[in-house]
């Protein structure tokens, strides 16, 4: 009798111990499944990586100027990065400019040839959906402009803040040269943020029927 009990009690134990081993290797798909999910989200959702939006550089910019005083002209090359961006992206919808000025990566020139373009491209103006049936105008969207002169002064800063210089005390918080270009990238950053947020390109819905286009200043007159 108890020779049959422990024959039992072996035999249960012997089960035991093959469904310990064999449930990593069931599971084990799964688990690596899981953890491939897992890497591909933290590499390429994460918004630290992204390159391609506007506003991306803007709040990485951002977060780069509340760091180390030696991150201030890695926050400057990111507004300059979203400057480019915004003004290249007006010119994606127009085939109204050259490829030449498609190819500068100069901003400015590419806000002027927007502007040659069609003069309106200077105004903001507000975006309606038509009811052909009703003709009731519902609101779909906004047009806000770069304003010239100020891509002008930006991309100048930028520009003359990311080449070399000698005898720069990057590590310095009190530094005169760091507080001026700090507190010139802070407004940079914040203009550009307001223009790029829910900004449509000024071209986006040219000659589209049911869309009409209407300057702000006269739209709310």
């Amino acid at each position: 009798m108890q020779k049959s009990i422990k024959h039992k009690y072996l035999k249960d134990l012997s089960k035991a111990m093959v469904g310990c081993l064999l449930l990593p290797l069931f599971h084990a798909p799964k688990l690596l499944f899981q953890l491939l999910l897992v890497s591909y989200a933290y590499v390429f959702n994460r918004h630290d990586t992204l390159t391609a939006n506007p506003i991306d550089h803007l709040s990485r910019a951002r977060k780069l100027l509340q760091g180390q005083p030696s991150q201030i002209l890695y926050a400057a090359l990111e507004v300059r990065f979203a400057l480019e961006r915004m003004a290249n992206r007006e010119l994606l919808f127009t085939e109204k400019v050259s490829n030449r000025v498609r190819d500068d990566n100069n901003p400015v020139k590419k806000i002027k040839a927007l502007r040659r373009a069609d003069q309106e491209t200077a105004y903001a103006h507000n975006i309606y959906l038509i009811d052909q049936d009703t003709g009731t105008r519902i609101s779909w969207g906004q047009y806000k402009p770069l304003d010239q002169q100020k891509t002008v002064y930006f991309q100048g800063r930028l520009g003359n803040l990311l080449h070399p210089k000698e005898g720069l005390k990057l590590g310095v918080w009190n530094d005169f040269w760091y507080s001026e270009n700090r507190a010139f990238l802070i407004e940079a950053i914040d203009y550009l943020s307001g223009v790029a947020k829910d900004n449509t390109p000024f071209f986006a819905f040219e000659n589209i029927d049911h869309i009409e286009v209407i300057r702000d200043d006269v739209d709310s007159g």
